[in-house]
């Protein structure tokens, strides 16, 4: 047994005895109990023991020879805790209608709240009224006093340095006091712009992807939102018959490289059939047909390189207004074949006018988010 490396006996038990050679603690031997006398067991325990030996070594060089975090390391941190608070920010997304300016309230003073913590040091005892005004423009006196007392209560700017180690612990990261600040500043940024997206979810182009959790992940969706100047119940209806709207004189900001020129309809069947060949669709089509065909007809069925985000917004707008009594038809008879400012006018003439159901709008709005993809 005494040539095997590492491996060396007491008494009628093995052990697995190394020294470690780090910084301060050059030299220093350590020995684990194998828990066995078995000599045959010692052999086959100590080339197992000395690669996960060598492997955390490798780990705590890597943790204390860097200081700071690299960029992916912090990304990482601020998707986790974003991915994590706005499922705690989403909690109360199916709560009564009635309660939802009051979530709204709640959503503002909790971002303000992690956002004015981000600027704390770790240990800082009070809030400075400066920050607290600077990041509360336009609150009430209410909401800023709700600010003040969380962030004194609960202290997230204190709270968060534990979850900060935990996570660069789990992912492997240097815990150096540095990276781990940094972590935290990134983790409590990532709560306000959960709180920030979850006041969003009822936003249309957020319902036009069916599930508004997945649509506030996407910074492409969140980012688009942001970009409309108003409110989306402010917004003025589009003007479907206006020729210039679209015409060469006018320039479309057009996120692709490479323009489609394609209509709107001319892709419809061909997509259909793409996404039935790729398993989501049954042989049931009728009814998702026809959404498809209401968006083309209701957006004016435009060229594909000049659709953007305000497109979607419209069809839904579109789509509250028209009632359980109203009838499409198809592009070749009935409403969807005439203009739509006159089947609108129409709707507007209805002595009775149904509200169509969340079921029922949130199922168009599914069925063109899958096409749209």
């Amino acid at each position: 047994m005494a040539s095997i490396t590492y491996l060396c006996r007491r008494g009628a038990r093995y052990y697995y005895r190394r020294r470690l050679y780090q910084r301060s603690v050059v030299n220093h031997p350590i020995s684990v109990s194998l828990g066995t006398a078995d000599p045959v067991e010692a052999r086959r325990l100590v080339p197992r023991l000395s690669a996960r030996w060598e492997m955390m070594a490798m780990q705590m060089f890597n943790r204390t020879s860097r200081g700071v975090l690299q960029a992916q390391e912090l990304t990482r941190i601020f998707r986790a805790g974003l991915d994590e608070e706005l499922g705690l920010a989403m909690a109360s997304h199916f709560d009564a209608p009635d309660a939802l300016e009051g979530n709204r309230r709640t959503l503002r003073v909790l971002e303000a709240a992690y956002r004015i913590a981000a600027r704390l040091p770790a240990d800082a005892d009070s809030v400075p009224e400066t920050i607290v005004n600077e990041l509360t423009d336009g609150f009430s006196e209410e909401d800023r006093a709700a600010v003040v007392m969380m962030l004194r209560s609960l202290a997230p700017h204190k709270s968060a340095q534990r979850d900060a180690e935990s996570a660069l612990t789990a992912m492997s990261a240097p815990t150096t006091p540095r990276a781990i600040d940094d972590a935290r500043v990134q983790l409590l940024r990532a709560r306000a712009e959960a709180q920030a997206r979850a006041a969003l979810a009822d936003h249309p182009l957020a319902a036009s992807r069916g599930d508004p959790y997945t649509a506030l992940l996407d910074d492409d969706v969140v980012g688009a939102i942001r970009r409309q100047p108003v409110a989306p119940s402010t917004l003025a209806p589009f003007d479907q018959t206006d020729p210039h709207r679209f015409s060469s004189a006018t320039p479309v900001d057009s996120p692709f490289l490479t323009q489609d020129t394609r209509r709107f309809s001319e892709i419809i069947e061909d997509t259909i059939k793409m996404i039935q060949s790729a398993g989501d669709w049954d042989e049931d089509l009728d009814q998702r047909r026809r959404v498809i065909r209401s968006f083309g007809w209701i957006t004016g069925d435009k060229r594909l390189c000049d659709y953007g985000p305000a497109d979607a917004l419209h069809y839904a707008q579109t789509l509250r207004k028209l009632p359980t009594e109203f009838r499409w038809g198809t592009p070749e008879a009935g409403a969807m074949s005439r203009p739509l400012k006159e089947a609108l006018a129409e709707v507007d003439a209805m002595a009775k006018k149904t509200p169509r159901s969340d079921r029922t709008y949130n199922r168009d709005l599914t069925i063109m988010a899958r096409f749209s993809r």
